[in-house]
């Protein structure tokens, strides 16, 4: 049975209260040790893809990932965040006192548009979507994302509708498994500290 596992990469150091989408953060300390224990979690054999995202918050839990499924992690930056932008960096009380009145409006229309030079949640779910038509032919793939790529991930696949994405917990250093299953993707769990099924 085909499988698809999607982790999102640990806590990052330096990112409370700020626009955190491509700009490039690395673990914190409590973030690798949350990573180390999810790996801990995995059993059986290696995985037939495993992929990460270049940003160093999901190339780092990958590598500590790595040392436990046996594999090294292939780098594809279309799994990467959300681009913000100009907002990158800056915390969002700055982007209100800035840019208020386009936060509101991207805040209402987050699929179609994109903050200031960045990007839009449907441009963000074409390029990952593309990573997964180009890897869909593994029996078990294990990738790690953000919050943006993972929620595009399951809205295509679990066909959930927009309004339900951001009500979806998806907390770091967690894992969603999916399944295949008579020609459609199901859910196998989703926001799991470990890999193994419940």
């Amino acid at each position: 049975m085909k499988r698809l596992y999607l982790v999102r990469h640990g806590e990052v150091d330096g990112g409370d209260g700020k626009v955190v989408g491509h700009l490039d953060l690395p673990l914190s300390d409590a973030g690798r040790k949350a990573i180390a224990g999810l790996a801990d979690s995995w059993c059986g054999l290696p995985p037939d893809g495993f992929f990460t995202s270049d940003l160093r918050r999901a190339a780092e839990s990958a590598r500590i990932l790595a040392t436990r499924l046996g594999v090294a992690p292939r780098v594809d930056p279309r799994l990467r965040e959300l681009s913000f932008g100009d907002w990158e960096g800056l915390t969002w009380e700055e982007v209100h006192r800035r840019n208020g009145g386009h936060l509101v409006t991207w805040g209402e229309r987050w699929w179609e548009m994109a903050p200031p030079g960045g990007e839009s949640f449907a441009d963000l779910s074409q390029r990952v979507l593309a990573w997964f038509r180009e890897v869909e032919a593994g029996e078990v793939v294990v990738a790690v994302v953000h919050g943006g790529s993972l929620r595009a991930l399951l809205a295509a696949l679990l066909d959930l509708p927009r309004s339900e994405l951001f009500n979806l917990r998806l907390d770091r250093s967690h894992v969603s498994a999916l399944a295949m299953e008579a020609g459609s993707w199901l859910p196998l769990f989703l926001n799991r500290p470990c890999f193994r099924e419940p």
